[in-house]
């Protein structure tokens, strides 16, 4: 009966909390224990959405079926701990500079070669002469407020919830990066956007092929906004200025909206909502020259995009 009810109110483009597919039953508490770990990766494991996909996944959508599921399953299939293996929630901070007001911020789970990627990236932060402060998790999951495990299964919800928790540590400027980022020149050109406009982010041309219609309808209803007119927000590097006016209701919009669920529904989770909240309470996205490159260490792309001053290549992973 409750999935019936939810479909109805995702056919009406209505959401509700206490239907959201991904929560869950946890109690609010900040500190986590290896068995608090043990336990929400037991219930992530038993999360399956492909009934909620299949009742709800339009035909003639531009995306395979299977893919959405994926996409929005990513997170329930994540490793925070393993005894057996000796992989247990690791959370660093490598403080910098004590005049800096800078941080990156790192995060992945115990899967796939994503811990690996991640430490090569904090040793060429340094490398190119980064100064701030460096804040990463592998495994575990960040919970500032203490409400944040209840959502763990939210898709990529993370990158959101540990920029937070690393201005909880004293930083103004924060900037998050996926750990398949490699940095080609030094971090001052990001920092110098996020202290003058607020943010910097990656941002290219309306993408409503992510979007099924239910989420879509949600989003734009929620926020008066138009999908098919807002430039589509890349996750991969996500700077913000936390002082400022305008991120500060984005954040507690998107907490709103990690709440109800229904909005990272999606090809592009965290992308979707994130344009979203941007479209709304952001000054208009700037597009940067040379942000980023696809490439891989070999790649000619990549030879071309460092005679062009290109700022991170992303690696395959």
């Amino acid at each position: 009966m409750k999935i019936e009810f939810f479909l109805i109110l995702l056919s009406l483009g209505l959401s509700a909390q206490v239907l959201n597919p991904f929560e869950i039953d946890f109690p609010k508490k900040k500190e986590l224990s290896y068995e608090d770990y043990e336990y929400l990766q037991m219930c992530l494991g038993q999360k399956n959405l492909e009934e909620l996909v299949d009742s709800i996944c339009p035909s003639g959508f531009f995306y395979k079926k299977n893919d959405l599921l994926r996409r929005i399953s990513s997170f329930t299939r994540q490793t925070m701990i393993c005894r057996e293996k000796n992989l247990f929630p690791l959370k660093v901070h490598l403080e910098g500079d004590p005049s800096e007001e800078n941080c990156v911020v790192l995060g992945c789970s115990y899967d796939k070669s994503y811990p690996s990627l991640l430490r090569e990236l904090v040793g060429a932060l340094r490398e190119i002469g980064f100064k701030g402060g460096i804040y990463y998790r592998i495994g575990g999951y960040p919970n500032p407020t203490g409400e944040e495990a209840r959502f763990a299964a939210v898709p990529y919800a993370m990158k959101m919830f540990m920029i937070y928790e690393a201005s909880l540590l004293g930083y103004k400027n924060v900037l998050w990066l996926d750990c398949s980022a490699w940095p080609l020149k030094p971090l001052d050109y990001c920092f110098e956007i996020i202290e003058k406009q607020g943010l910097i982010v990656e941002s290219g041309r309306p993408n409503i092929q992510v979007l099924i219609p239910q989420t879509r309808a949600i989003l734009e209803r929620k926020f008066g906004i138009d999908f098919s007119k807002a430039p589509h927000v890349a996750g991969w590097l996500i700077g913000f200025r936390m002082d400022a006016p305008f991120v500060k209701r984005i954040f507690l919009d998107y907490y709103e909206m990690v709440r109800q669920g229904t909005p990272f529904i999606s090809i592009t989770p965290e992308e979707t909502v994130l344009t979203a909240l941007f479209a709304k309470h952001a000054p208009s996205l700037l597009s940067h020259q040379n942000l980023m490159i696809a490439a891989k260490t070999q790649d000619a792309r990549l030879m071309e995009g460092r005679g062009k001053g290109v700022k991170f290549l992303i690696r395959s992973h």
